[in-house]
């Protein structure tokens, strides 16, 4: 049996007891626990047996929200909030291969989304918080984007007549997921936006492009693009047809630009860059005019993402250790994991 008909493979009896759960214990969590500009989720400790954490964007009230099944050892990462902040979705080997799970944000229950024997990645919400886009792998052990109703859990292939997708990131309209289609040699050739109930596809670009990042009013998209010699940073403004004009540069250095974030008010985009030798945060606006320089370490600061009050929380190699800082709009920094064990991945 081929990877695509496992997933389908599913009982319509578990997919309605699994979306029951999650009713009693969204009732459960609504009162605002992890409402924003609440908790932070990130990933605790060595890959191989990492777990799902949060904590006050003051380092106060931590807690692991996975717990280890039976003592098996198993790796948790790569949490992302739902858009109510009443559940986190991550990744799982704990059954086996690395797969989707689903938590209710204060630890009480958690489920498997997909059971395809295959690996899964890169989690992307719908902003309903009904759907899930991510990539998994097909039978030849290529990339592929699908998405997945959490009523029914039935996996759905968004691109056919592609081999092989990556990076997907659905619109805050919920209307449209952007992706990286790649060619047989692993390589971008362009982006492209799909709507998952309808059926065209639109074409953004036609480079070597990559990590597609959606404006909060959907009207924009920054990516990461080699297609003037370095990485840089671009954006491109989008319309119901495609993109309107050509995209925008708003990176110009000989080193790498990469993991662009925008600002919850749309004004910023946060990413980070080696122009100074290690990797620190810089923050522009979508016309690529006032750059600023957020970290000057020299250590590498390796991921970062907004809140919606304008602070940052971002991940930094530390003595060694992966350890996370948020950072106010003052630019005042507060370390908010410390330790021997590292923090990783945070997610706002």
């Amino acid at each position: 049996m081929n990877s695509y008909l496992k997933r389908n493979k599913y009982f319509a009896e578990f997919a309605l007891s699994i979306w029951a759960a999650l009713s009693i214990g969204l009732s459960l969590t609504a009162c605002g626990l992890f409402a924003e500009p609440g908790y932070i989720a990130y990933t605790l400790g060595e890959e191989g047996s990492r777990a799902i954490a949060v904590s006050m964007p003051d380092g106060t009230d931590q807690r692991i929200i996975t717990m280890d099944p039976a003592g098996s050892n198993s790796d948790n990462f790569a949490p992302v909030w739902s858009p109510d902040r009443q559940h986190l979705a991550f990744i799982s080997n704990r059954d086996g291969n690395h797969e989707i799970y689903l938590a209710i944000a204060d630890g009480s229950n958690f489920m498997r989304l997909t059971n395809t024997g295959v690996d899964e990645s890169q989690i992307s919400w719908s902003p309903k918080g009904d759907r899930i886009a991510y990539t998994s792998q097909s039978d030849n052990g290529v990339p592929q984007v699908h998405w997945l109703n959490l009523s029914d859990l039935r996996p759905n292939r968004l691109l056919f007549g592609s081999d092989s997708e990556i990076d997907p990131s659905w619109s805050p309209s919920g209307e449209l997921i952007a992706f990286s289609v790649l060619d047989n040699d692993g390589n971008s050739t362009g982006i492209f936006l799909r709507n998952p109930d309808g059926v065209n596809r639109i074409q953004i670009s036609q480079s070597n492009d990559r990590d597609p990042v959606w404006s909060p009013d959907s009207k924009q998209l920054a990516f990461v693009s080699t297609r003037d010699g370095s990485e840089d940073i671009y954006v491109v403004e989008i319309s119901e047809n495609g993109p309107r004009g050509q995209a925008l540069r708003i990176t110009s250095t000989p080193g790498r630009d990469f993991a662009p974030v925008w600002s919850e008010n749309g004004q910023r985009i946060a990413f980070l860059s080696d122009r100074n030798g290690n990797v620190d945060i810089f923050t522009v606006s979508p016309n690529g005019e006032d750059l600023e320089t957020l970290t000057r370490s020299p250590v590498d600061e390796t991921s970062v993402e907004w809140s919606n009050d304008e602070r940052l929380v971002f991940e930094s190699i530390t003595s060694g250790l992966s350890q996370l800082f948020v950072m106010n709009p003052d630019g005042v920094q507060k370390q908010i994991t410390e330790g021997s064990i590292p923090s990783s991945l945070p997610q706002w």
